[in-house]
């Protein structure tokens, strides 16, 4: 009796060893799971923002070649550093070729008392647009502020990217007969490239003076630039965050949203 006894706690224990192998093997499994989604996660979000920065690139400067673009041609290079496939890269450059045309606008508005984003948009229905945003803007307690409450808020410029055979006391003095504001040089991997800074949401003459000068045009950029920051907490930055990713995904007309948050 007492040999079947251990004969069946033999058993039993085996089997118990053999069920807690196959579970830790299986929770071993499971965790190797979910860092691999946390991994896949996390790529999968660095790709979707170098796509909109390159979409919005293209779409602000006009111009959706990275060979004469040299902020595209700055982002296509993060993304293959980030081991984008070769694939996914054609396929957002291909996209971009036929960039949207339409007028620049900025529709600045406030969440709550806090923070002001710079909507920036580009259409030719700025009404029908406007009235989008502010329609999912309710779900987030924003509101549209009025430009000169704006003004104090942000120092808004164009700025003009442009190429040309000369150092920057030629393309100084260009700048004073092209009624730029100011200009400095940039230099990076791919070259020299000056900065033309001009009228806000208006460089064409500017752009048509450089061009009389012999210089090359890039690309153009509006800019707002917060006079000062606002602080926010962890799960108030998390909710604004939604709402510029709502805004984004549901409103194509959007090039990008700048805003005054202070960095956490």
């Amino acid at each position: 009796m007492k040999f079947r006894n251990v004969l069946l706690y033999n058993r039993y224990t085996n089997i118990l060893i053999q069920e807690t192998k196959r579970y830790a093997g299986h929770s071993k499994w499971q965790n190797i799971k979910a860092t691999k989604q946390e991994h896949d996660t996390a790529r999968a979000q660095i790709f979707n923002t170098l796509s909109h920065k390159m979409k919005a690139v293209a779409i602000e400067s006009g111009n959706s070649d990275p060979n004469t673009n040299p902020k595209l041609a700055n982002l296509v290079e993060q993304a293959r550093k980030a081991n984008m496939p070769m694939s996914t890269l054609k396929g957002i450059l291909e996209k971009i070729k036929n960039v949207r045309t339409g007028e620049s606008h900025i529709l600045p508005m406030r969440i709550m008392k806090g923070p002001t984003l710079a909507i920036h948009i580009l259409t030719d229905k700025l009404t029908y647009v406007k009235a989008n945003i502010v329609h999912i803007s309710k779900k987030f307690n924003a509101k549209v502020i009025e430009p000169s409450t704006f003004s104090h808020l942000f120092d808004s410029v164009t700025f003009v990217i442009a190429s040309k055979d000369c150092n920057l006391d030629s393309a100084m003095e260009d700048a004073i007969i092209a009624n730029a504001i100011d200009v400095e040089e940039i230099k990076d991997e791919s070259g020299t490239y000056f900065k033309f800074k001009s009228e806000f949401l208006h460089p064409e003459k500017v752009i048509t003076q450089l061009k009389i000068l012999g210089y090359t045009i890039l690309s153009t950029e509006n800019k707002c630039i917060p006079t000062g920051t606002v602080q926010v907490t962890e799960e108030e930055l998390l909710n604004i965050n939604k709402f510029k990713q709502k805004l984004t995904l549901e409103i194509r007309e959007i090039v990008k949203i700048e805003d005054n948050i202070a960095s956490l």
